[in-house]
């Protein structure tokens, strides 16, 4: 039986007036299992188990446009491939560029900057999905013991 967060997505994309397809309907249940961020590669592996005719263009489209509707985050956290999540709520990431740890940031900490670009520039900016790189606090306490690793 599915979750009631797929159902809730799967009502969504029904409101957005697009066609509704099996396929689409599989990506979603694919990324509602997934917790947290995952690649296209693995939706698409998790796809293909149960439903192996479904091809990777399929898949990467219809990311595409879960992406386009509001529903899906695009993340590129620094790696080799980008990520996709399920949006529940509106949110930011900060991403340690030596360990890769990544920490959820409310939208609401974006406020004072929109603000401010808002104020000084006339400019309504869009921060649909922030990814935002620096170094974690471990990561920062490592480099400033004595002997520890190169920056």
């Amino acid at each position: 039986m599915p979750s009631e967060r797929l159902l809730q997505y799967n009502a969504r994309l029904a409101a957005s007036g697009v066609r509704l397809t099996p396929q689409r309907f599989m990506v979603l249940e694919v990324l509602a299992a997934s917790p947290g961020h995952t690649t296209a590669d693995k939706v698409l592996g998790g796809v293909q188990a149960r439903y192996p005719y479904v091809n990777k263009t399929t898949v990467y489209r219809t990311l595409e446009l879960l992406t386009a509707l509001g529903m899906v985050a695009m993340i590129d956290a620094g790696g080799a491939q980008t990520e996709y999540e399920l949006l529940d709520a509106p949110h930011h990431h900060l991403i340690c560029k030596r360990c890769g740890l990544q920490i959820e940031l409310p939208d609401a900490t974006l406020n004072p900057l929109r603000q401010l670009i808002e104020r000084e520039h006339n400019f309504q900016p869009s921060f649909d999905h922030f990814a935002l790189f620096g170094v974690c606090q471990a990561c920062q306490e490592q480099l400033a013991a004595p002997g520890g690793p190169p920056p």
